[in-house]
Protein backbone atom coordinates (compact mmCIF):
# COMPACT_ATOMS: atom_id res chain seq x y z
CA UNK A 1 0.00 0.00 0.00
CA UNK A 2 0.92 3.48 -1.09
CA UNK A 3 1.54 6.48 1.45
CA UNK A 4 1.08 9.63 0.83
CA UNK A 5 3.16 12.78 1.33
CA UNK A 6 2.80 16.96 1.03
CA UNK A 7 5.68 18.82 0.90
CA UNK A 8 5.89 22.37 1.48
CA UNK A 9 8.37 24.69 0.28
CA UNK A 10 8.71 28.15 1.89
CA UNK A 11 11.29 30.91 0.35
CA UNK A 12 11.59 33.16 3.50
CA UNK A 13 13.49 35.87 4.05
CA UNK A 14 16.68 34.54 4.90
CA UNK A 15 16.49 31.06 4.39
CA UNK A 16 14.64 28.66 2.25
CA UNK A 17 12.81 25.44 4.60
CA UNK A 18 11.21 22.57 3.22
CA UNK A 19 8.89 20.22 5.21
CA UNK A 20 7.22 16.94 4.40
CA UNK A 21 4.33 15.93 6.36
CA UNK A 22 1.16 13.51 6.22
CA UNK A 23 -2.36 14.07 7.37
CA UNK A 24 -2.55 12.80 11.15
CA UNK A 25 -6.02 13.13 12.55
CA UNK A 26 -6.87 16.68 12.68
CA UNK A 27 -3.16 18.01 11.81
CA UNK A 28 -0.30 17.56 10.55
CA UNK A 29 2.40 14.49 11.06
CA UNK A 30 5.52 16.04 10.17
CA UNK A 31 8.37 13.29 8.69
CA UNK A 32 11.03 15.30 7.45
CA UNK A 33 12.50 19.05 7.38
CA UNK A 34 15.09 20.88 5.39
CA UNK A 35 16.78 24.57 6.25
CA UNK A 36 19.18 26.23 3.39
CA UNK A 37 20.75 29.71 4.65
CA UNK A 38 20.93 32.11 1.66
CA UNK A 39 21.43 35.95 0.14
CA UNK A 40 19.36 34.80 -2.50
CA UNK A 41 16.12 36.39 -1.28
CA UNK A 42 14.78 38.92 0.32
CA UNK A 43 11.34 39.22 2.16
CA UNK A 44 9.70 36.21 0.27
CA UNK A 45 10.87 36.88 -3.06
CA UNK A 46 13.77 35.88 -5.25
CA UNK A 47 16.94 38.97 -5.16
CA UNK A 48 19.59 36.13 -6.92
CA UNK A 49 18.50 33.73 -8.79
CA UNK A 50 21.41 31.35 -8.94
CA UNK A 51 21.89 31.28 -5.00
CA UNK A 52 17.73 30.70 -4.08
CA UNK A 53 18.19 28.29 -6.85
CA UNK A 54 21.43 26.08 -5.12
CA UNK A 55 19.56 26.94 -2.07
CA UNK A 56 16.28 25.61 -3.21
CA UNK A 57 18.32 22.12 -4.67
CA UNK A 58 20.23 21.83 -1.33
CA UNK A 59 17.06 22.45 0.92
CA UNK A 60 15.06 19.53 -0.53
CA UNK A 61 18.12 17.23 -1.04
CA UNK A 62 18.38 17.72 3.55
CA UNK A 63 14.19 17.11 3.40
CA UNK A 64 14.81 14.27 1.11
CA UNK A 65 17.47 12.48 3.29
CA UNK A 66 15.46 13.66 6.91
CA UNK A 67 11.95 12.04 5.58
CA UNK A 68 13.70 9.34 3.43
CA UNK A 69 10.78 10.14 0.50
CA UNK A 70 11.74 11.20 -3.20
CA UNK A 71 10.88 15.09 -3.59
CA UNK A 72 9.45 15.85 -7.03
CA UNK A 73 6.30 17.85 -6.34
CA UNK A 74 5.64 20.48 -3.82
CA UNK A 75 3.72 23.28 -2.67
CA UNK A 76 4.77 27.00 -2.63
CA UNK A 77 3.70 29.43 -0.20
CA UNK A 78 4.12 33.24 -1.26
CA UNK A 79 4.07 36.35 1.38
CA UNK A 80 1.54 38.51 1.97
CA UNK A 81 3.58 41.63 -0.39
CA UNK A 82 2.20 43.29 -3.27
CA UNK A 83 -1.49 41.44 -2.34
CA UNK A 84 -4.74 42.27 -3.06
CA UNK A 85 -7.92 40.75 -1.69
CA UNK A 86 -11.54 40.56 -3.29
CA UNK A 87 -14.79 38.88 -1.93
CA UNK A 88 -16.73 37.16 -4.79
CA UNK A 89 -19.74 34.87 -4.81
CA UNK A 90 -21.01 32.52 -8.00
CA UNK A 91 -23.62 30.05 -8.49
CA UNK A 92 -24.51 26.28 -10.51
CA UNK A 93 -27.71 25.75 -11.43
CA UNK A 94 -29.29 22.12 -11.38
CA UNK A 95 -32.17 22.83 -13.02
CA UNK A 96 -34.69 21.27 -10.78
CA UNK A 97 -32.78 17.80 -11.06
CA UNK A 98 -31.80 16.13 -7.56
CA UNK A 99 -28.07 16.31 -7.29
CA UNK A 100 -25.67 15.16 -4.60
CA UNK A 101 -22.69 17.39 -4.48
CA UNK A 102 -19.92 16.81 -5.01
CA UNK A 103 -16.02 18.07 -5.08
CA UNK A 104 -16.43 18.61 -8.89
CA UNK A 105 -19.26 21.20 -8.26
CA UNK A 106 -16.78 22.84 -5.50
CA UNK A 107 -14.09 22.89 -7.73
CA UNK A 108 -16.13 24.61 -10.53
CA UNK A 109 -17.53 27.14 -8.73
CA UNK A 110 -14.29 27.93 -7.46
CA UNK A 111 -11.84 27.78 -10.69
CA UNK A 112 -15.27 30.31 -12.33
CA UNK A 113 -14.35 32.97 -9.65
CA UNK A 114 -10.87 32.58 -10.58
CA UNK A 115 -11.41 32.91 -14.10
CA UNK A 116 -13.29 35.74 -13.86
CA UNK A 117 -10.24 37.95 -12.15
CA UNK A 118 -7.78 38.14 -15.20
CA UNK A 119 -5.52 40.64 -14.66
CA UNK A 120 -2.19 41.92 -16.26
CA UNK A 121 -0.41 42.62 -13.42
CA UNK A 122 -2.07 40.63 -11.08
CA UNK A 123 -2.54 36.58 -10.57
CA UNK A 124 -5.23 34.95 -8.70
CA UNK A 125 -3.39 32.01 -6.19
CA UNK A 126 -5.60 30.99 -3.91
CA UNK A 127 -9.44 30.88 -3.97
CA UNK A 128 -10.80 29.99 -0.55
CA UNK A 129 -14.39 29.39 0.31
CA UNK A 130 -16.44 31.58 3.42
CA UNK A 131 -19.35 29.40 3.16
CA UNK A 132 -21.74 27.67 0.67
CA UNK A 133 -25.41 27.61 0.57
CA UNK A 134 -27.57 24.87 -0.85
CA UNK A 135 -31.00 25.80 -2.48
CA UNK A 136 -30.25 29.39 -0.69
CA UNK A 137 -31.94 27.39 1.88
CA UNK A 138 -28.73 27.45 4.63
CA UNK A 139 -25.19 28.60 5.03
CA UNK A 140 -22.83 25.53 5.34
CA UNK A 141 -19.29 24.91 5.47
CA UNK A 142 -18.79 22.02 3.33
CA UNK A 143 -21.90 20.93 1.49
CA UNK A 144 -20.36 17.90 -0.56
CA UNK A 145 -22.94 14.58 -0.11
CA UNK A 146 -25.88 17.03 0.56
CA UNK A 147 -28.95 16.78 -2.32
CA UNK A 148 -29.87 19.71 -3.92
CA UNK A 149 -32.41 20.64 -6.87
CA UNK A 150 -31.84 23.82 -7.71
CA UNK A 151 -28.69 25.82 -7.12
CA UNK A 152 -25.53 25.45 -5.10
CA UNK A 153 -23.59 29.02 -4.52
CA UNK A 154 -20.35 30.25 -2.84
CA UNK A 155 -19.20 33.30 -0.80
CA UNK A 156 -15.43 33.49 -1.43
CA UNK A 157 -12.47 35.31 -0.70
CA UNK A 158 -10.14 35.96 -3.89
CA UNK A 159 -6.32 36.65 -3.32
CA UNK A 160 -4.07 38.21 -5.81
CA UNK A 161 -0.34 38.46 -6.23
CA UNK A 162 2.13 40.54 -8.21
CA UNK A 163 2.72 38.54 -11.76
CA UNK A 164 5.66 39.25 -11.90
CA UNK A 165 7.09 38.13 -8.64
CA UNK A 166 4.82 34.84 -8.89
CA UNK A 167 6.45 33.75 -11.84
CA UNK A 168 9.85 34.51 -10.54
CA UNK A 169 9.38 32.18 -7.69
CA UNK A 170 7.25 29.26 -9.33
CA UNK A 171 10.46 29.70 -12.14
CA UNK A 172 12.98 29.19 -9.92
CA UNK A 173 11.59 26.52 -7.95
CA UNK A 174 10.51 24.62 -11.48
CA UNK A 175 14.55 25.02 -12.50
CA UNK A 176 15.65 23.59 -9.60
CA UNK A 177 13.78 20.09 -10.69
CA UNK A 178 10.47 20.37 -8.94
CA UNK A 179 6.79 20.61 -9.81
CA UNK A 180 4.57 23.33 -8.37
CA UNK A 181 1.45 21.74 -7.31
CA UNK A 182 -0.08 24.41 -5.87
CA UNK A 183 0.33 28.06 -4.45
CA UNK A 184 -1.17 29.37 -1.22
CA UNK A 185 -0.63 33.25 -0.04
CA UNK A 186 0.30 32.76 3.93
CA UNK A 187 -2.75 35.09 4.60
CA UNK A 188 -4.97 31.76 4.14
CA UNK A 189 -2.45 29.68 5.91
CA UNK A 190 -1.98 31.26 8.89
CA UNK A 191 -6.16 30.26 9.92
CA UNK A 192 -4.36 27.01 10.42
CA UNK A 193 -2.25 28.47 13.31
CA UNK A 194 -5.35 29.72 15.29
CA UNK A 195 -7.78 27.68 17.19
CA UNK A 196 -11.14 26.66 16.27
CA UNK A 197 -12.74 29.23 19.07
CA UNK A 198 -9.68 31.82 17.84
CA UNK A 199 -10.92 32.13 14.43
CA UNK A 200 -14.45 32.06 15.53
CA UNK A 201 -14.28 35.08 17.74
CA UNK A 202 -11.64 36.93 16.01
CA UNK A 203 -8.07 36.39 16.56
CA UNK A 204 -5.03 38.06 15.00
CA UNK A 205 -1.98 36.07 14.06
CA UNK A 206 1.68 37.90 13.94
CA UNK A 207 4.14 36.50 12.27
CA UNK A 208 7.55 38.43 12.73
CA UNK A 209 10.48 36.71 10.62
CA UNK A 210 13.85 38.88 9.62
CA UNK A 211 12.96 41.14 6.57
CA UNK A 212 9.23 40.88 6.76
CA UNK A 213 6.36 41.00 9.67
CA UNK A 214 2.93 39.28 8.25
CA UNK A 215 -0.17 39.44 10.16
CA UNK A 216 -4.04 37.95 9.41
CA UNK A 217 -7.27 38.64 11.18
CA UNK A 218 -9.88 35.89 10.98
CA UNK A 219 -12.88 35.80 12.28
CA UNK A 220 -16.38 33.96 12.39
CA UNK A 221 -14.32 31.17 10.42
CA UNK A 222 -13.02 33.17 7.41
CA UNK A 223 -9.80 35.72 6.56
CA UNK A 224 -11.08 39.21 7.24
CA UNK A 225 -7.56 41.52 6.86
CA UNK A 226 -4.32 40.80 6.30
CA UNK A 227 -1.13 42.82 5.77
CA UNK A 228 2.87 43.03 5.86
CA UNK A 229 5.37 45.68 6.91
CA UNK A 230 9.33 45.44 5.56
CA UNK A 231 10.74 44.86 9.14
CA UNK A 232 11.79 41.90 11.06
CA UNK A 233 14.48 40.70 13.30
CA UNK A 234 17.20 42.03 11.14
CA UNK A 235 16.47 45.12 12.06
CA UNK A 236 17.22 44.94 15.44
CA UNK A 237 20.16 43.45 14.92
CA UNK A 238 21.15 45.92 13.36
CA UNK A 239 19.96 48.47 15.87
CA UNK A 240 22.26 46.43 18.15
CA UNK A 241 25.11 46.70 15.68
CA UNK A 242 25.08 50.44 15.30
CA UNK A 243 24.09 51.19 18.71
CA UNK A 244 27.36 49.53 20.19
CA UNK A 245 29.35 50.09 17.08
CA UNK A 246 29.80 46.36 16.74
CA UNK A 247 29.48 43.45 13.39
CA UNK A 248 26.04 42.60 12.30
CA UNK A 249 26.86 39.15 12.65
CA UNK A 250 28.25 39.28 16.34
CA UNK A 251 25.38 41.52 17.17
CA UNK A 252 22.70 38.76 15.64
CA UNK A 253 25.18 36.23 17.92
CA UNK A 254 24.61 38.50 20.98
CA UNK A 255 20.98 38.86 20.32
CA UNK A 256 20.10 35.26 20.24
CA UNK A 257 21.83 34.57 23.23
CA UNK A 258 21.56 37.09 25.44
CA UNK A 259 18.57 39.29 23.90
CA UNK A 260 15.46 40.11 25.68
CA UNK A 261 12.37 41.68 24.18
CA UNK A 262 10.89 43.21 27.92
CA UNK A 263 13.39 45.72 29.46
CA UNK A 264 12.05 44.97 32.80
CA UNK A 265 12.97 40.97 32.89
CA UNK A 266 16.48 41.54 31.16
CA UNK A 267 19.41 40.50 33.81
CA UNK A 268 22.03 43.12 33.99
CA UNK A 269 24.01 41.14 36.34
CA UNK A 270 25.86 39.61 33.38
CA UNK A 271 28.82 41.37 31.03
CA UNK A 272 28.63 40.66 27.47
CA UNK A 273 32.07 41.91 25.34
CA UNK A 274 31.32 43.43 22.38
CA UNK A 275 34.48 43.56 19.59
CA UNK A 276 34.75 47.22 17.92
CA UNK A 277 34.22 47.46 13.97
CA UNK A 278 37.12 50.55 14.01
CA UNK A 279 38.81 48.04 15.75
CA UNK A 280 38.90 50.51 19.11
CA UNK A 281 39.12 47.84 22.49
CA UNK A 282 36.20 45.66 23.28
CA UNK A 283 33.18 47.23 25.00
CA UNK A 284 31.24 45.60 27.84
CA UNK A 285 27.13 45.74 28.09
CA UNK A 286 24.61 43.47 30.20
CA UNK A 287 21.61 41.89 29.02
CA UNK A 288 19.68 44.90 29.71
CA UNK A 289 21.58 46.95 28.03
CA UNK A 290 20.96 44.91 25.13
CA UNK A 291 16.85 44.73 26.33
CA UNK A 292 16.75 48.30 25.63
CA UNK A 293 17.27 48.56 22.07
CA UNK A 294 15.32 45.44 21.44
CA UNK A 295 12.13 46.17 22.97
CA UNK A 296 12.19 49.84 21.51
CA UNK A 297 12.43 48.25 18.03
CA UNK A 298 10.03 45.62 18.67
CA UNK A 299 7.97 47.77 20.41
CA UNK A 300 7.91 49.94 17.13
CA UNK A 301 6.94 46.94 14.80
CA UNK A 302 3.83 45.89 16.78
CA UNK A 303 2.38 49.38 17.26
CA UNK A 304 2.65 49.88 13.56
CA UNK A 305 0.90 46.59 13.46
CA UNK A 306 -1.47 47.40 15.95
CA UNK A 307 -2.10 50.81 13.66
CA UNK A 308 -3.10 48.82 10.80
CA UNK A 309 -5.26 47.00 11.98
CA UNK A 310 -6.85 49.97 13.59
CA UNK A 311 -7.04 51.68 10.07
CA UNK A 312 -9.11 48.64 9.13
CA UNK A 313 -11.37 49.32 11.83
CA UNK A 314 -10.48 46.10 13.80
CA UNK A 315 -10.51 47.37 17.30
CA UNK A 316 -11.73 44.14 19.41
CA UNK A 317 -9.77 41.13 19.11
CA UNK A 318 -12.03 38.46 21.12
CA UNK A 319 -9.75 35.61 19.91
CA UNK A 320 -6.93 37.01 20.93
CA UNK A 321 -3.39 37.86 19.33
CA UNK A 322 -1.36 34.62 18.83
CA UNK A 323 2.46 35.39 18.15
CA UNK A 324 4.88 33.00 15.83
CA UNK A 325 8.44 33.47 13.47
CA UNK A 326 11.98 33.38 14.73
CA UNK A 327 11.98 36.22 16.14
CA UNK A 328 9.89 34.95 18.91
CA UNK A 329 12.75 32.55 19.74
CA UNK A 330 13.38 36.04 21.75
CA UNK A 331 12.56 35.68 25.76
CA UNK A 332 9.97 38.43 26.61
CA UNK A 333 7.98 38.29 23.45
CA UNK A 334 4.66 37.58 25.30
CA UNK A 335 5.50 39.96 28.11
CA UNK A 336 5.52 42.90 25.84
CA UNK A 337 2.35 41.98 24.16
CA UNK A 338 0.76 42.08 27.58
CA UNK A 339 2.27 45.18 28.32
CA UNK A 340 0.58 46.51 25.04
CA UNK A 341 -2.66 45.20 24.66
CA UNK A 342 -5.39 43.66 27.23
CA UNK A 343 -5.96 40.94 25.54
CA UNK A 344 -4.98 37.28 25.30
CA UNK A 345 -1.16 36.50 24.06
CA UNK A 346 0.30 33.28 23.34
CA UNK A 347 3.34 32.75 21.51
CA UNK A 348 3.02 29.61 18.88
CA UNK A 349 5.61 26.96 18.54
CA UNK A 350 4.91 23.88 16.34
CA UNK A 351 4.86 20.85 18.75
CA UNK A 352 5.66 18.42 15.52
CA UNK A 353 9.10 16.66 16.44
CA UNK A 354 11.96 18.15 14.12
CA UNK A 355 10.09 21.40 13.52
CA UNK A 356 9.77 22.80 16.93
CA UNK A 357 10.84 25.95 15.94
CA UNK A 358 8.05 29.22 15.43
CA UNK A 359 10.21 29.95 11.99
CA UNK A 360 8.39 26.47 10.82
CA UNK A 361 4.95 27.56 11.49
CA UNK A 362 3.80 29.63 8.54
CA UNK A 363 5.44 26.51 6.07
CA UNK A 364 3.58 23.80 8.22
CA UNK A 365 0.45 25.75 8.15
CA UNK A 366 0.59 25.30 4.25
CA UNK A 367 0.60 21.65 4.15
CA UNK A 368 -2.65 22.04 6.03
CA UNK A 369 -4.07 24.29 3.50
CA UNK A 370 -3.07 21.63 0.87
CA UNK A 371 -4.66 19.11 3.19
CA UNK A 372 -7.82 21.73 3.64
CA UNK A 373 -7.92 22.29 -0.23
CA UNK A 374 -7.63 18.38 -0.70
CA UNK A 375 -10.90 17.27 1.35
CA UNK A 376 -12.79 20.43 0.29
CA UNK A 377 -12.38 19.30 -3.47
CA UNK A 378 -11.69 15.54 -2.98
CA UNK A 379 -8.33 15.54 -4.00
CA UNK A 380 -6.22 12.35 -3.18
CA UNK A 381 -3.26 13.66 -1.25
CA UNK A 382 0.44 13.53 -2.99
CA UNK A 383 2.25 10.53 -3.85
CA UNK A 384 5.81 10.48 -3.83
CA UNK A 385 6.82 6.81 -4.17
CA UNK A 386 8.28 5.72 -7.31
CA UNK A 387 5.41 4.70 -9.97
CA UNK A 388 5.52 3.61 -13.16
CA UNK A 389 6.51 5.85 -15.65
CA UNK A 390 4.16 7.10 -17.73
CA UNK A 391 4.10 8.73 -21.37
CA UNK A 392 4.60 12.35 -21.88
CA UNK A 393 0.97 13.97 -23.26
CA UNK A 394 1.13 17.22 -24.92
CA UNK A 395 -0.81 20.02 -23.57
CA UNK A 396 -1.79 23.53 -24.42
CA UNK A 397 0.29 25.82 -23.52
CA UNK A 398 -1.23 27.71 -20.49
CA UNK A 399 -0.64 31.44 -21.67
CA UNK A 400 -3.96 30.25 -24.13
CA UNK A 401 -6.18 30.86 -20.80
CA UNK A 402 -4.85 34.46 -20.07
CA UNK A 403 -3.31 33.49 -16.70
CA UNK A 404 -0.07 31.89 -15.99
CA UNK A 405 -1.40 30.18 -12.49
CA UNK A 406 -4.12 27.76 -14.56
CA UNK A 407 -1.84 25.67 -16.04
CA UNK A 408 -0.40 25.25 -12.46
CA UNK A 409 -4.07 24.23 -11.63
CA UNK A 410 -4.78 22.30 -14.37
CA UNK A 411 -1.60 20.32 -13.82
CA UNK A 412 -2.62 19.70 -10.03
CA UNK A 413 -5.87 18.54 -11.10
CA UNK A 414 -5.03 16.23 -13.52
CA UNK A 415 -2.23 14.88 -11.69
CA UNK A 416 -5.10 14.02 -8.93
CA UNK A 417 -7.43 12.57 -11.27
CA UNK A 418 -5.13 10.43 -12.02
CA UNK A 419 -4.33 8.96 -8.76
CA UNK A 420 -7.73 9.08 -7.79
CA UNK A 421 -7.87 6.05 -10.10
CA UNK A 422 -5.29 4.34 -8.95
CA UNK A 423 -6.09 3.85 -5.53
CA UNK A 424 -8.21 1.25 -4.84
CA UNK A 425 -7.99 1.44 -0.61
CA UNK A 426 -7.96 4.18 1.85
CA UNK A 427 -4.52 4.67 3.33
CA UNK A 428 -3.08 4.36 6.52
CA UNK A 429 -0.50 5.30 8.71
CA UNK A 430 2.40 2.99 10.66
CA UNK A 431 5.04 4.42 12.71
CA UNK A 432 5.33 6.71 15.24
CA UNK A 433 2.79 9.38 16.06
CA UNK A 434 3.25 12.86 16.94
CA UNK A 435 0.80 15.16 18.08
CA UNK A 436 -1.69 16.14 15.72
CA UNK A 437 -2.71 19.91 15.57
CA UNK A 438 -1.13 21.95 18.08
CA UNK A 439 -3.94 24.70 17.22
CA UNK A 440 -5.66 24.70 21.09
CA UNK A 441 -2.39 24.58 22.88
CA UNK A 442 -1.56 27.52 25.58
CA UNK A 443 2.24 28.42 26.59
CA UNK A 444 2.97 29.92 29.78
CA UNK A 445 6.16 29.24 29.31
CA UNK A 446 7.88 28.20 25.79
CA UNK A 447 11.26 26.65 24.61
CA UNK A 448 14.47 28.49 23.31
CA UNK A 449 17.59 27.20 22.32
CA UNK A 450 19.37 26.15 25.35
CA UNK A 451 22.46 27.14 24.12
CA UNK A 452 22.52 30.61 24.77
CA UNK A 453 25.79 31.44 26.42
CA UNK A 454 29.65 30.56 25.03
CA UNK A 455 31.16 34.19 24.99
CA UNK A 456 32.93 35.89 28.24
CA UNK A 457 31.01 36.61 31.42
CA UNK A 458 31.57 38.06 34.57
CA UNK A 459 29.65 39.42 37.36
CA UNK A 460 29.08 43.24 37.01
CA UNK A 461 29.51 45.71 40.31
CA UNK A 462 27.21 48.25 39.50
CA UNK A 463 23.16 47.50 38.70
CA UNK A 464 22.88 48.92 35.32
CA UNK A 465 19.79 51.86 34.95
CA UNK A 466 18.00 52.12 31.91
CA UNK A 467 18.49 55.08 29.96
CA UNK A 468 16.49 57.90 30.75
CA UNK A 469 15.04 58.83 27.45
CA UNK A 470 12.22 60.84 26.49
CA UNK A 471 9.12 58.12 25.24
CA UNK A 472 5.81 60.31 25.38
CA UNK A 473 4.82 59.48 21.76
CA UNK A 474 5.29 55.35 22.67
CA UNK A 475 4.14 55.81 26.05
CA UNK A 476 0.73 57.53 24.85
CA UNK A 477 0.58 55.08 21.64
CA UNK A 478 0.98 52.16 24.29
CA UNK A 479 -1.84 53.53 26.06
CA UNK A 480 -4.26 53.72 23.18
CA UNK A 481 -4.02 50.44 21.96
CA UNK A 482 -4.15 49.47 24.89
CA UNK A 483 -7.67 51.17 25.59
CA UNK A 484 -8.45 49.83 21.67
CA UNK A 485 -8.27 46.17 22.16
CA UNK A 486 -9.87 45.55 25.53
Amino acid sequence: MKEHYYVALDIGSTSVKAVVGEKFHDGVNVIGTGQTFTDGISKGMIKDFELARNAIKDTIKKAKISSGVEIDEVFLKMPITDTEFKNGEEELRFGGNSTEINGEHIEELLETLREKEMHSDKEVITVYPNYFKVDDLHEVADPKEMMATQSLSVNAGIILINRTLLMNAVKCVEDSGLTVLDVYSDAVNYQHILSESEVELGGVVIDIGADLTQFGYYERGSLEFAGSLPVGGNHITNDLSEAFNTPFDTAEKVKQQYGHAFFDLASDEDIVRLPQRDGEPDIEVTPKDLADIIELRLEEMLLDVFTALQDARITKVSGGFVVTGGTVNLLGVKELMQDLVSEKIRIHIPKQMGARKPEYSSVISTISSGIMFDELLEYVTIDNYETEPEEAVEEAPAEDSGSFFTGLFNKRKENNARQMEEETTQYSYEGENTDASSNDEEYSDYAYDEDRSDEPVTKKDEETKRPNEPKDYRGYMKKLFKNLFE
